[in-house]
């Protein structure tokens, strides 16, 4: 009975005593309980080893192994973990700096997809002879002192805008009347075309005059100025294309589904261009010599771009989507017709006006034969710039704002010409009494597609989102046996687990 006694002192001591050990205990910085949470994490990363699906790791913790093994599967471990990391940069490398491959398409494309190519025609004449003898007004202007009329010196300049004119002879703007002059003394559309056939159209019918480089030309089956320009912001005096057929064909969606036959631009099975394009007399032309037959076989060049790559930068795929790149004088977005906008406005920068034939607003004026020199000079310093664009500097910010990049879907023609001699029999009974007396001698010109079908190509991407995550994942299995339930592993036992066993520990501390 004795050894049972305790006294109510000593009794409230000891309950005091517990109840401060139990609090110390449970408290937020109670070193006994940070210690056992680190067991906890020790504990759960040991389970984690010991069970993963990842090669190697559970040799790191094997107690019948001793500390050599350890310690050569841990290197083991290391290495194949920096080799994933390697092989992974290279192929992130890989598709983020060349995520697009031009290929040929799966499938062959008919040419009743695609419009004919719109064809330009030039006479080397620049005006008639007999309206304007251009040689005669040159050495009029040039003897001391010089004999030519005042008429035809404004004549003789205007001509001029035509010309190589090194010596910029002429006021320093031109108007509206010249641009006249030069389309009253161009040769007509008579002067160049004796016959033409497609379908039952006439020449009339067929070629329209358009105003090049080399003058006023004649161009079959090109798109209207309202298709191709933004009219709203050009020179209200800017009247260069003459066509007005209407058209529901575009360049990056074709023709659509229910078309039918009568077309425009017009389809059929040479100065060839993109119809949404104007013409350029110094790329992708040849000449008709007299007395020659010239037969030119057209062979499309076609590319499209996949819609998955829609989601790149416009840098690093290459090409501009139509809703990418906004001109301000045209609507449809090729490559050419960026760089005679940015041509433009740097001619318009350099010598504070434009060539005839390049497209510019209402404030703009355009370069007279005075100013010449000034338009040589700057498209040789447009040209420099270009070849040195890669050295960033500040002088190069007028041609990064051109940043004029292929369109995504494009279209080009390819010509493959031969010539024959003309039998000039068939007409010596012509109408025409020049041709008749062969005073004029023709030159004849066949365009035709030289294969039905014709091949695309296709920019698509290298490697997609699904790619790269296939080959990381295939790296990283192929090293270290890892799959999408290793990820899943991993974070169960650092996360759901670990938080049941805090939990199941912390129960245990209460209840004790």
């Amino acid at each position: 009975m004795a050894d049972n006694y305790s006294s109510p002192i000593s009794k409230k001591k000891s309950d005091a005593e517990s109840t401060s050990d139990n609090h110390n205990d449970s408290g937020p910085k109670s070193p006994k309980r940070r210690q056992s949470r680190r067991h906890l994490i020790w504990d759960n990363t040991r389970e984690f080893l010991s069970n993963t699906t990842l090669h190697g790791f559970r040799y790191l913790l094997d107690t019948k192994s001793n500390w050599f093994e350890r310690l050569w599967w841990l290197c083991m471990v290391i290495a194949s973990i920096m080799v994933c990391v390697v092989f992974i940069r290279k192929v992130w490398i890989k598709w983020d700096e060349t995520p697009v491959i031009v290929s040929f398409a799966d499938t062959t494309n008919s040419v009743w997809t695609i419009p004919f190519p719109a064809v330009t025609v030039c006479s080397e004449t620049k005006p008639r002879q007999r309206v304007f003898n251009f040689t005669k007004a040159y050495h009029e202007r040039r003897r001391t002192p010089s004999t030519i009329s005042v008429e035809d010196l404004n004549t003789y300049q205007d001509m001029l805008l035509l010309c190589n004119n090194p010596e910029s002879d002429g006021p320093q703007f031109a108007n509206k009347t010249s641009i006249e002059t030069l389309q009253k003394l161009a040769p007509t559309r008579d002067d160049l075309f004796l016959k033409c056939l497609w379908k039952n159209l006439s020449c009339g019918d067929m070629f329209y005059h358009t105003l090049t480089k080399d003058g006023y030309c004649f161009t079959f089956n090109m798109l209207s100025a309202e298709k191709i320009f933004r009219t709203e912001n050009l020179h209200k005096d800017y009247y260069h294309v003459a066509i007005q057929n209407d058209s529901e064909w575009s360049l990056d969606k074709g023709y659509p589904p229910d078309t039918n036959v009568n077309t425009y631009p017009l389809r059929g099975p040479v100065w060839l261009h993109n119809p949404a394009e104007l013409p350029n007399m110094g790329q992708n032309f040849f000449r008709l010599p007299i007395q020659y037959q010239s037969a030119a076989a057209i062979t499309p060049k076609m590319m499209d771009t996949s819609e998955g790559l829609k989601g790149y930068s416009p840098s690093k795929r290459r090409c501009y989507f139509p809703e990418d790149r906004y001109l301000r004088f045209f609507r449809i977005y090729t490559q050419r017709n960026c760089e005679l906008e940015c041509s433009s406005n740097f001619t318009a920068k350099i010598c504070g006006c434009v060539p005839l034939y390049m497209p510019h607003d209402q404030e703009t004026k355009v370069c007279g034969g005075g100013k010449q020199k000034c338009i040589q000079d700057a498209f040789e310093e447009l040209s420099l710039r270009k070849s040195v664009l890669t050295m960033k500097t500040d002088s190069h910010s007028d041609l990064e704002a051109c940043d004029c990049l292929q369109a995504c879907t494009e279209l080009k023609y390819d010509a493959e010409v031969s010539q024959a001699v003309y039998n000039l029999s068939n007409y010596m009974d012509n109408t025409d009494s020049d041709v008749a007396n062969g005073w004029r001698i023709p030159s004849g010109l066949v365009i035709y597609f030289a294969e039905d079908l014709f091949t695309t190509l296709r920019r698509s991407e290298l490697y997609g989102g699904v790619d790269f995550v296939a080959n990381c994942g295939g790296i990283m299995g192929l090293f270290m046996g890892f799959s999408f339930l290793s990820l899943v592993e991993i974070v169960y036992y650092f996360t759901i687990r670990l938080w049941r066993r805090v939990k199941d520990s912390s129960a245990t501390l209460a209840d004790q």
